[in-house]
């Protein structure tokens, strides 16, 4: 194939002479194991220097056009495809905010293995585990309510399920036989939690405001009034005192229970210590739920209920399963080894970290009001009426950034408020950073003014 070089070009000659021999390889004028000529060769019929010749198979040895054997020369590798449109980078991870897990950071596992190792080495028994636990596995976890919240069990009795919807159903089964209770759930609340409790009862909504649940605002007829006083889910309200023992005092005058988380607020290490509700109130009205899914794992099925000691003949009789024998040997290791208290308090430390940065990220907004970043790993985003929620979710999926609606925490018969709820407790920091950076630039988009530093 004859080549022409035209030297009163600007363009290189090296590139001429690759641009060339690459327009016939893609013709077929080269066909493919075609052996070019040396570098010399073409050099001396060109009439050009050797560096010319060698820069242009050079340039398409590493485009792919020819390819070299050692001692053999320089070989067409082939007709190349036409020039296709780069690939697009892989999208980046979906970060999820939508709801409370977690956090995997420090996990002591060599706690964990230990513990299921050494209760491996117990033989079964040959019956079935007591109906309501182990009796120590009970007398572990009275101790650790003792010892993280201050809580002296002398009027109630330790009860261990297989899950926290056991808990429940087996405590209101115990409680109102097969009748199906009427239970007013503060609102808003998780979607979970109402929904495990609307499987077993009519749910009503009960009315909050910045200090928690309005004791007043119980709606008439209700069996079951469901509070979490020590840090209310979205909003983060702590209840004071004046309404926990209007709370011990509606369920000693109606007859009802009230029923509240058994390690709700446990992160929350600056907060001062306010008496439960159980602990100020009569011991018929008042039980708790709880389990270790928020310390340890949510892969861990076994929760436990915290009942009046009159009910437990009852609880006894209703009990339909527990977990097995060696789980709740494990968990009775990793109790009284210390295993999980020193885990609550590595996760305190890395929970208040992780606050700091969401309030130096999202409390500069004067327009926003930004709720729950003092305890948790959750906070709420309460949005001025001009931007709409689903605007800010929408901008934010669209970036890679999952976070839940505030109306979705609502119950349909309560009033809805407008505003983003961000559950961050189990990313990383790298992570974290980021997708505040994400929300923070979703703000500033929605014309949100920032404060300035003074």
């Amino acid at each position: 194939m004859p080549i022409q070089l035209e030297r009163d070009l600007a363009e290189p000659l090296q590139a001429q002479l690759a641009a060339q021999l690459r327009r016939a390889i893609r013709r077929g004028q080269l066909a493919p194991r075609t052996r070019l000529p040396s570098t010399r060769t073409l050099a001396r019929v060109l009439g050009v220097s050797r560096g010319v010749a060698m820069a242009a198979y050079e340039t398409l040895l590493a485009e792919g056009y020819v390819t070299g054997l050692r001692g053999s020369g320089t070989y067409v590798a082939g007709p190349v495809p036409e020039r296709q449109a780069p690939a697009r980078p892989p999208s980046s991870p979906l970060i999820d905010l939508r709801r409370e897990r977690p956090s995997r950071q420090a996990f002591p596992l060599a706690a964990w293995r230990a513990a299921w190792r050494r209760a491996s080495h117990h033989a079964p028994p040959a019956d079935e585990p007591p109906a309501t636990g182990l009796p120590e596995l009970r007398a572990a976890i009275a101790a650790y309510l003792r010892e993280a919240r201050g809580l002296v069990l002398d009027r109630h009795e330790v009860v261990v399920t297989a899950g926290y919807g056991e808990a429940l159903e087996l405590l209101l089964r115990a409680r109102h036989g097969g009748r199906p209770p009427v239970i007013a759930l503060e609102d808003p609340a998780p979607p979970r939690l109402r929904a495990a409790y609307a499987r077993l009862a009519t749910v009503l909504p009960l009315p909050t405001d910045g200090a928690g649940a309005r004791p007043s605002l119980i709606p008439d007829g209700c069996d079951v009034v469901a509070v979490m006083p020590e840090r209310g889910n979205p909003l983060g309200t702590r209840m004071p005192m004046e309404r926990r023992r209007e709370l011990a005092a509606w369920a000693r005058e109606s007859g009802g229970l009230v029923l509240e988380p058994a390690l709700d607020g446990l992160f929350d290490a600056g907060a001062n210590p306010l008496p439960s509700v159980l602990a100020v109130g009569d011991a018929a009205g008042t039980a708790m739920v709880g389990s270790f899914c928020d310390v340890l794992t949510p892969a861990l099925w076994l929760a436990f209920a915290v009942v009046p000691r009159g009910m437990i003949g009852a609880v006894e009789e209703g009990a339909a399963g527990q977990p097995s024998f060696t789980c709740q040997r494990a968990v009775t290791d990793l109790l009284v080894s210390g295993a999980v208290a020193r885990r609550a308090e590595r996760l305190t430390a890395l929970y208040a970290a992780k606050r700091a940065l969401v309030r130096q990220a999202l409390g500069a907004y004067p327009d926003v009001r930004l709720l729950g970043a003092d305890t948790g790993a959750a906070a709420t985003l309460l949005l001025p009426a001009r931007i709409r929620a689903e605007q800010v979710l929408a901008a934010l999926r669209e970036r890679q950034v999952a976070a839940a609606d505030l109306g979705a925490f609502h119950h349909p018969r309560g009033a809805r408020q407008n505003g983003v709820v961000l559950c961050y407790g189990h990313l990383d920091t790298v992570t974290l950073r980021r997708a505040l950076g994400v929300l923070a630039r979703t703000l500033d988009e929605h014309r949100l003014a920032r404060r300035t530093a003074a």
